[in-house]
């Protein structure tokens, strides 16, 4: 099929005759001349006494379809030389097949469209070989658009079926169509196209730039939980393994399976609307997503005695610090003098959006859908102040990982510990100054410990998320 899409008819005569004409030569080579002379000899044996018959040990003539069959592909790395298929790796022999079907494409333009199905083409690849094919096959629909008052449109449309998070983010949105069971019971198959989520120009604009091929993964979940940072990301998988779901009954164990199941994205900001319209709004009587949790924080305002600033006395120096305890066994001390960092108010601090869980309420109610589809999880301040949960050791966790980046910060900490609410005391510390921990640092050093096996207990606000994530109310 290649060879007639490609080679020209004048070319494939020609290709023809001088293979009759090779395949004439060779019939002269001994090895085929003696196999004649002695099937000749016993024929003639037989059949001379009655009626002679002569043999002839030729090739059939040569067509293209035989032709075609012999010859075999090969490929190797550049400056090697060309081996079997089986010596190069699946991917590579994919794309090879791929690289061949294209040929067809030549011939598009005599058709008003063309449709080129690709099932799972990322199978074998590797992400940046995905990310290439699926260029390339873009190319190809998009040049193939022309002028059709002179003849045939010639217009190529490429429908390629994948689960690979590498593709999805490597075209737009209004280009997806997600394929999913039905919401409704008993069999059946949902369509979602994603252009027809009606979402404003910049909220799609937004979601086209944020679906990398990590937060891709959404289009392809059934449970999802978005978060604002990196913090939440990083530590709601080891505290609901750690402190939520530990139990050893077959239910418990199936909620943790199913919670392997669940996709934690990070949306870096606390603009959750344009991926909640994405993953809930409802087309062609489904959605992307059964079940979306969305964590937020309240982030109340302060009070005008806690926007004070704190000033450092600029001789004090590092050298009023005493060394924190070895390892990890001893509480924080506070016998240091030094501040972890001159406080400095944020001066945008009043610009955030607050009672952002009453709005997601209020974009529930818009969209339709109940608590047991969109549940809200809201920090009564934000994740690593309420981290102290009143009444619990988590401070001892927490200030280890505080004093992992501020080593002759002891008396800070214990300002913290010790106050009426230590989480409104950090949280006011952490609104004052955004330098006064490195929130991703710290999220890490924090789940580390978690993992290791040191108490902790998890915020309410959060079991109910990991909860809701599992289905069920309580646990």
């Amino acid at each position: 099929m290649i060879m007639r899409h490609l080679v020209a008819e004048n070319d494939r005569d020609t290709f023809l005759a001088q293979a009759q004409d090779a395949l004439d030569k060779l019939e002269e080579h001994p090895a085929i001349t003696g196999v004649s002379s002695g099937v000749q000899q016993h024929l003639t044996d037989l059949t001379d006494p009655v009626r002679k018959q002569t043999v002839r040990l030729g090739f059939e003539r040569p067509r293209l379809e035989r032709l075609a069959r012999s010859l075999r592909l090969k490929m190797a790395e550049h400056d090697v030389d060309p081996a079997d298929l089986s010596m190069s790796g699946l991917g590579y022999a994919n794309l090879l097949f791929i690289a061949t079907v294209v040929l067809e494409l030549q011939h598009a333009r005599e058709s008003e469209l063309t449709l080129f199905l690709v099932e799972e083409p990322e199978a074998h690849l590797h992400p940046q070989l995905q990310a290439a094919l699926m260029e390339f096959l873009i190319e190809q629909a998009e040049m193939s658009v022309r002028d059709d008052n002179e003849g045939p449109a010639g217009r190529i449309q490429v429908i390629a079926t994948t689960y690979s998070p590498n593709l999805a983010s490597a075209v737009k949105t209004e280009n997806v169509v997600v394929v999913r069971p039905a919401a409704s019971s008993g069999a059946g198959t949902a369509v979602i196209p994603l252009a027809e989520i009606p979402l404003e120009r910049e909220e799609r604009r937004k979601i086209d730039q944020y679906l990398d091929v990590t937060r891709s993964e959404l289009l392809f979940a059934r449970s999802v939980i978005l978060v604002e940072g990196i913090a939440e990301a990083v530590l709601l998988p080891v505290l609901a393994r750690h402190c939520v779901l530990t139990g050893s009954s077959p239910s418990e164990q199936q909620n943790r399976r199913t919670f392997r199941g669940v996709t934690v994205i990070n949306v870096g900001s606390v603009d959750f609307k344009p991926y909640i319209k994405l993953l809930l709004h409802e087309v062609n009587g489904s959605r992307l997503a059964d079940r979306l949790i969305v964590i937020t924080d309240a982030d109340p305002e302060l009070t005008a005695d806690e926007k004070k600033t704190k000033k450092k006395d600029p001789k004090a120096g590092d050298a009023a610090g005493t060394t924190p305890p070895d390892g990890d066994s001893a509480e924080p001390q506070v016998d240091s003098d030094e501040d972890a960092t001159v406080a400095t108010e944020d001066e945008n601090a009043d610009k955030i959006q607050y009672n952002r869980g009453s709005d997601l309420e209020n974009l529930r109610t818009e969209l339709g859908v109940g608590a047991e589809v969109f549940h809200i999880s809201e920090a009564p301040h934000t994740l690593e102040a309420d981290l102290l949960v009143p009444g619990s050791n988590n401070h001892i966790v927490l200030g280890k990982a505080y004093l992992d980046q501020h080593p002759k910060s002891q008396r800070q900490w214990g300002e913290i510990v010790g106050s009426n609410s230590p989480a409104r005391t950090f949280y006011v510390r952490l609104r004052n100054s955004k330098q006064l921990i490195s929130k991703g640092q710290f999220a890490h050093d924090v789940a580390r410990r978690i993992a290791d096996g040191h108490q902790f207990e998890c915020p309410d606000y959060l079991i109910e998320a990991v909860a809701a994530s599992v289905r069920r109310s309580t646990l």
